[in-house]
């Protein structure tokens, strides 16, 4: 599985977290998100482009009710992270996924508590 671009990692993310919803759900709560964040608004076309674009992608499933359509994910988020860590993993680690936890053992924007508990982990 490839991953999917910004805007279309947040329209999936208000669907695993909210449920199946048409392309007017979707773009009035992205809308929302921008107007708190200061973001720019987004046209109804391009959520509808990008939601189209994860049908053809197999990500979303689009089924009509009434005059709309409702869009469904086909994966979960977590078969979403773990498919992009996976690929994260053998594109930056050479598939080994002890290199990627002593990467995070390395980082020091992360909490020492959970560094050493990593490397209890890997060990």
């Amino acid at each position: 599985m490839e991953a999917v671009g910004p805007l279309q990692i947040r329209v999936l993310h208000h669907l695993w977290s909210h449920g199946p919803g048409t392309v007017g759900d979707v773009h009035s709560v992205l809308n929302a998100e921008s107007e708190r964040t200061g973001g720019r608004q987004l046209a109804y076309t391009t959520v509808l482009t990008v939601m189209r674009n994860l049908v053809r992608r197999s990500i979303l499933d689009q089924a009509p009710v009434g005059r709309a359509h409702r869009f469904t994910p086909l994966i979960t988020k977590t078969e979403y992270q773990q498919a992009m860590m996976r690929q994260a993993c053998i594109d930056l680690f050479g598939g080994d996924p002890r290199e990627l936890v002593r990467s995070l053992t390395d980082d020091e924007q992360l909490a020492v508590d959970l560094r050493e508990r990593l490397l209890t982990a890997l060990a």
